[in-house]
């Protein structure tokens, strides 16, 4: 079977030739049109065959990343059947050099997340009306990646989950695909856009900003308008203290102790304040629940800036911590308390 197909996407038309053995060709005229992913076509037999009845046909077919083309059609006659078209190059070599496809990538980060499954499947449910699918990858105990139909009916077994990933893709016309991408995780929180339309690849990625805005929370590890948290202003402000103090032996004290509040911030956060909270079950909190991450990050940050402004003062000498009362010289009458 070889067609060939002329004009624009909305108005195709074209040859069908089919050659089977013991009955000859068979020449139909086609007219289609092409609304990515899909292509319909509709034919009519151009010539007779002898000794072989013909009928009129039509064919539904939706193309994938590779650009083949998979369907069914059937005549009037009766007969049906499955079809493939997939380009063909033949053996000769294009004039021009062509270069390769340009890909166009969007990213952006996002802060500290909280979410929960039916806030999940809301994120899905918006891509999956510009995707013909989405796929869910959820880690928690195990890794399980499913289609955003059968995620919506999944029953975990946890209250949390570690990792999640929406994933969708679709052909964009021209041989490339179309992605999006939204990964929410202990590290780093994310959405991304890739396709060979740079102006789709950025107006995606500001569509999700806004839509992923309101589950974004602010802690003390990230201070969301310059883009650093915490930990960096106390390293910061020990490496500008450190040339004030008497000798190494206090640098190397100082410094150890910020990097161990550092690590204990750090460790507290994933403990108690998690990057990305995400509920697979419907979380029921009052507003005390709700504003608790805030005020355990900003209390954790508060009290690390304390302890290691008094270390530093104290190494400085800006800061004498008493110590016990000396005893009395030997042979020295003390008073009882009756006598006091």
């Amino acid at each position: 079977m070889f067609v060939v197909l002329d004009g624009d996407d909305a108005a195709l038309s074209g040859v069908l030739r089919i050659n089977e053995q013991g009955v000859g060709v068979a020449i139909y005229n086609v007219v289609g049109a092409f609304t990515a992913p899909v292509l319909k076509l509709a034919g009519t037999p151009a010539a007779d065959v002898e000794d072989v009845e013909l009928g009129n046909f039509e064919a539904l077919g939706t193309m994938n990343a590779k650009g083949e083309i998979h369907g069914d059609w059937e005549t009037t006659i009766g007969t049906a059947g499955t079809f493939i078209l997939f380009p063909h190059t033949g053996g000769e070599q294009p004039d021009d050099v062509q270069r390769a496809e340009q890909f166009h990538i969007a990213r952006h980060n996002f802060g500290a997340i909280e979410i929960e499954r039916e806030q999940i499947t809301e994120i899905a449910d918006s891509i999956r009306r510009e995707f013909p699918s989405v796929v869910v990858t959820v880690v928690a105990g195990t890794e399980q990646a499913r289609y955003l139909e059968d995620f919506k009916q999944l029953q975990f077994a946890v209250d949390r989950a570690e990792f999640i990933k929406i994933f969708a893709q679709k052909p964009d016309g021209s041989g490339s695909n179309q992605v999006v991408a939204i990964e929410f995780g202990p590290q780093m929180n994310t959405a991304t856009t890739q396709g060979a339309n740079e102006a789709w690849v950025l107006g995606q990625l500001e569509t999700l900003k806004r839509d992923l805005k309101r589950y974004e929370r602010t802690y003390v590890t990230n201070f969301k308008r310059w883009g650093i948290g915490i930990n960096q202003v106390m390293l910061l402000a020990t490496i500008v203290f450190l040339p004030s103090l008497r000798d190494l032996f206090d640098r190397v004290i100082l410094m150890g102790i910020v990097l161990s509040l550092i690590l204990g911030v750090n460790w507290l956060h994933s403990r108690y304040v998690p990057f990305a909270a995400i509920h697979l079950r419907k979380k029921k909190i009052g507003w005390l629940g709700k504003v608790w991450p805030r005020v355990a990050s900003w209390g954790i940050g508060i009290m690390a800036a304390i302890i290691g402004t008094l270390a530093a003062a104290y190494l400085q000498g800006a800061l004498e911590i008493p110590g016990p009362p000396a005893p009395p010289p030997a042979g020295e009458p003390t008073l009882s308390k009756a006598s006091e």
